[in-house]
């Protein structure tokens, strides 16, 4: 469909109350689309605008996964050294699972977020440091390490604490000083429970039984950190974009073996360090409640992609083609 008709398309969805967001469309340098739709805040009548900022959800992860890799480029991490060589305090840890593993989801740790009642119960405490690891302590690994692949959500948090170990101040401070700083992106941070975020969107939900639109529930985005804690404008998330295409951040040869299909998820997905690689494609999609969000990049039309949502129920929304746009 032309440009104008995604304009439509997006437009008729917030009308319905089925997306609220931004989307962002560019080619190189070049931003082709970008659009706000929906509100920020329902209970007070404030608009989403084209800067407005939203929680990315597991967008995190390719982010934490390119911190991991300025660790390599120092010379300070191993990827195919044990996880515990780094945490020697984690001794419950299979010593087998290695940082190669973590990236790639294919360490068989259980994912925390899939635990019986966490949205009821362990989504509204806080898991300080370590503690969030204890949730799967005693559970049975998924796998054995490296014969499969499942998404986990404790494995990113796991490289988050690496990543503190090995530089010595906070994983949020680490990616503030050799991500966003050198790429300007002024608008993007982690968020907490307790912080005022300016321009940050509302999240919702919609209630299954009657449709409604509802305030999403609540939940304590610190127990996500390096797997999901991330706020962001689709503007900046540009600039982070254009970067994976250049030698800003990691080296040529890094960004190939970042990119790299590592891990076979589906015929149709591979899963590399932090990223989904399709046919034509890759990218990482996120999701918390009240948030959603997609990011795409097609390397062959140099397309960017970028969905960001304060709906958690706008997944119907889809992946835009390049072709639109071009």
């Amino acid at each position: 469909m032309p440009t104008s008709s995604v304009a439509g398309h997006f437009a008729a969805f917030a009308a319905e109350q089925k997306y609220s967001g931004v989307i962002l469309a560019a080619r190189a340098e070049e931003i082709l689309f970008l659009q706000a739709y929906g509100m920020a805040s329902f209970e007070h009548g404030v608009p989403n605008r084209p800067d407005t900022k939203f929680y990315t959800a597991s967008l995190t992860k390719p982010v934490t996964a390119m911190a991991a890799l300025i660790l390599l480029e120092q010379g300070k991490l191993e990827l195919h050294q044990p996880a515990r060589r780094y945490l020697p305090e984690l001794g419950w840890i299979d010593e087998r699972i290695t940082v190669h593993q973590l990236l790639t989801h294919t360490s068989g740790i259980p994912d925390f977020e899939t635990l019986p009642g966490f949205a009821e119960q362990y989504q509204m405490v806080l898991y300080q440091g370590l503690r969030i690891l204890e949730l799967i302590r005693d559970l049975p690994p998924d796998f054995e390490p490296g014969t499969g692949w499942r998404y986990s959500n404790t494995g990113y948090n796991l490289l988050g604490l690496i990543i503190e170990r090995l530089a010595g101040i906070s994983y949020e401070q680490f990616v503030r000083e050799h991500i966003f700083g050198p790429l300007g992106m002024s608008d993007t941070d982690f968020g907490d429970d307790r912080s005022v975020i300016q321009g940050l969107a509302s999240g919702y939900s919609r209630e299954e039984q009657t449709g409604r639109l509802v305030k999403a529930a609540y939940f304590r985005i610190e127990n996500f950190r390096a797997s999901g804690h991330m706020v962001s404008t689709a503007e900046d998330l540009l600039k982070w974009s254009r970067s994976l295409d250049s030698e800003e951040i990691l080296r040529e040869e890094t960004l190939r073996l970042m990119f790299t299909p590592h891990a076979s998820v589906s015929p149709q997905r591979s899963y590399g360090y932090g990223w989904s690689i399709y046919e034509g494609s890759r990218g990482h999609d996120g999701w918390l409640p009240g948030y959603w969000c997609r990011f795409r990049q097609y390397p062959r039309e140099r397309i960017t992609v970028i969905l960001l949502g304060n709906h958690d129920h706008t997944k119907e929304s889809g992946v835009l083609s390049p072709a639109v746009f071009l």
